[in-house]
């Protein structure tokens, strides 16, 4: 009976361990242009102290695009030691190209995908207000070379600037026929069980379930917020049960030193 006993506590510790070894995290914030308040400079510091292994910045860097202002970004996160995978947003083609955005930033194309531990992100362009169809049809052949069960691959998140169209989301600056892009979009990541969505543009924080997907909208990096709404990042936990986000808010104004 005791050996039955310490072999059912052998498992289960096994089974803790084997749960805990495949646990982390990374944050994901967007939208520190126009940063007046120096929200970004500490999120970049909750981010660098913390467990999380990285940060994805969801765009709207700086105001307006172009090399200078992509600079003034590398500048302000020169110290950050951690990876920091960036998203191109509308104002990101405002005084620049997405071309030049990816030759800037190391990119393979403005549209790319990375693949961290257990989980395929895949970062989608757009950044005009639209999702054409070479688009989707590009993300269908990603998420299609990259099923979930596959080499390794547990978890399917998808980042973008702007937020699909949902039953809760209606996102402004997009071009007609978005609400359909939408729709056909939601299709492709059912299809392909797609765990999480990430964005920014609008300046505020939400969390969405679009029809069983996850649309988190974390817009609160620097950018004027919306009333009512406060500046922050979320950090994302991928366990062995799935994915769980929690806000994390930084006040407007910087506590004083010794505060």
């Amino acid at each position: 009976m005791k050996r039955i006993r310490s072999g059912s506590a052998l498992l289960l510790a096994a089974m803790l361990w084997a749960s805990a070894a495949f646990a982390w995290s990374f944050g994901v914030c967007g939208d520190s242009r126009n940063d007046r308040n120096g929200v970004f400079p500490r999120i970049l510091a909750a981010v660098s102290d913390s467990d999380m292994e990285f940060l994805l910045h969801t765009g709207d860097l700086e105001r307006p695009g172009g090399t200078r202002s992509w600079a003034a970004f590398k500048a302000k996160t020169a110290d950050f030691r951690k990876p920091l995978h960036v998203t191109v947003g509308n104002h990101e083609i405002h005084g620049g190209t997405r071309e030049e955005f990816a030759r800037f930033f190391g990119l393979p194309a403005a549209s790319y995908g990375f693949t961290h531990k257990n989980v395929r992100f895949i970062v989608l362009d757009n950044a005009e207000g639209t999702l054409p169809a070479p688009l989707l049809a590009w993300l269908e052949r990603e998420l299609a070379a990259h099923p979930k069960g596959k080499n390794g691959i547990d978890r399917l998140v998808v980042a973008m600037h702007i937020p699909p169209q949902t039953d809760g989301i209606f996102p402004h600056g997009t071009k007609t026929g978005y609400a359909e892009q939408s729709v056909h979009l939601l299709k492709i990541l059912l299809k392909a069980k797609v765990d999480l969505v990430l964005c920014s543009h609008e300046h505020m924080q939400m969390v969405d379930d679009w029809s069983g997907i996850k649309v988190i909208v974390s817009g609160g990096a620097g950018a004027p917020i919306i009333p009512f709404q406060k500046y922050g990042f979320y950090r994302i936990d991928v366990t062995a049960k799935g994915i769980r986000e929690t806000f994390r808010p930084i006040p407007k104004t910087a506590p004083r030193p010794g505060k």
